[in-house]
């Protein structure tokens, strides 16, 4: 891989733990735009390789599936919950999956479907838990596995979820090719339950402290006015972003977002609005608009039209 050992904050691309992730914090974007609607300006696996693509990328112009839809593509995914993080119930995880197939099919006529539910508290690291599932469960149709988790070390709590690949049980091929290594790998995307976007005055705790953000919090802007929405303290400068859509929005996007990057070339480089994705998608040199990027759920556009030519039925 190339990539040191440990964290490298604020990127995507991180070594921990002796396999590679892909890691992202997407709500810490410097932006002091509100989104309401898209722009018309125009995460033991390895890092996929390049994959040719396409420089521009627009909305699907055919009409999405229906979520649910047997008639279409769905990339499925089995649900586990680390019941060490926090509890999941069965029908939020559906109604998660669900949205997120709603934010994705704007790109690409491929939804999510949740084909699995369980609850895991055997404890160690996420590997563990998706090995442990993948040894009892062979028959689900799975082409990848989200984790309900705070993380290893809490990693997917203090960067909103990463991702790797895992070698398939023999036999099975996954309809999603990986790139790196072909149709025998399972894609793992972990990400906590109860994200918060643009939390406020909670100083690194679950429990709220101040009223007002503090260092580091509302994109870095100490004394923003706290207000509840969604559920919590939310940084007031947020509140109208697309991302405070719903309660779930955000760890919908984000799901999106980690399984995504394991069909980028480029690892944090793919996220929205890099040099790289800049250059790639042929917007001007520093180009940023937030609405844009929680439009595209955070990632580089081209990278919707990687997961789509992955598909190999």
């Amino acid at each position: 891989m190339g990539q040191p050992a440990g964290l490298l904050h604020g990127a995507c691309l991180i070594s921990l733990f002796g396999f590679s992730m892909i890691a992202c914090g997407s709500s810490r974007l410097p932006s002091t735009q509100t989104a309401t609607a898209p722009s018309t300006s125009t995460k033991n696996g390895a890092q996929p390789p390049v994959i040719a693509a396409t420089n521009t990328i627009v909305p699907f112009a055919g009409a999405s599936t229906p979520v649910g839809s047997k008639t279409g593509v769905n990339f499925k995914v089995a649900v586990i919950v680390d019941t060490f993080s926090e509890p999941v119930p069965r029908e939020q995880a559906k109604n998660i999956i669900e949205e997120a197939s709603k934010l994705v099919q704007p790109f690409v006529i491929v939804g999510f479907e949740m084909v699995d539910f369980v609850e895991d508290s055997g404890g160690g690291k996420t590997k563990d838990i998706a090995d442990r599932y993948l040894a009892s469960h062979t028959a689900a149709g799975q082409n990848g596995i989200l984790i309900f988790s705070f993380g290893d070390g809490g990693q997917a709590k203090l960067l909103d979820g990463y991702s790797f690949i895992l070698p398939a049980p023999v036999g099975f091929r996954n309809a999603f090719v990986s790139p790196s290594g072909g149709a025998g790998q399972i894609y793992v995307a972990v990400v906590p339950f109860g994200l918060k976007y643009m939390a406020c005055g909670y100083e690194g705790t679950d429990t709220l402290q101040s009223t007002t953000a503090v260092d580091g919090e509302c994109r870095d802007k100490p004394g923003t006015a706290c207000v509840q929405h969604n559920g919590y303290s939310m940084c007031s400068n947020a509140v109208g972003n697309l991302y405070t859509s719903t309660p779930t929005y955000f760890v919908s996007s984000m799901i999106i977002h980690t399984f995504l990057h394991l069909f980028s070339p480029g690892g944090d480089k793919d996220n929205y609005a890099t040099p790289e994705c800049n250059a790639r998608m042929g917007y001007p040199n520093g180009f940023f608009d937030l609405q844009e990027a929680q439009y595209y759920n955070g990632i580089c556009p081209f990278v919707y039209e990687n997961f789509l030519a992955a598909y190999r039925p």
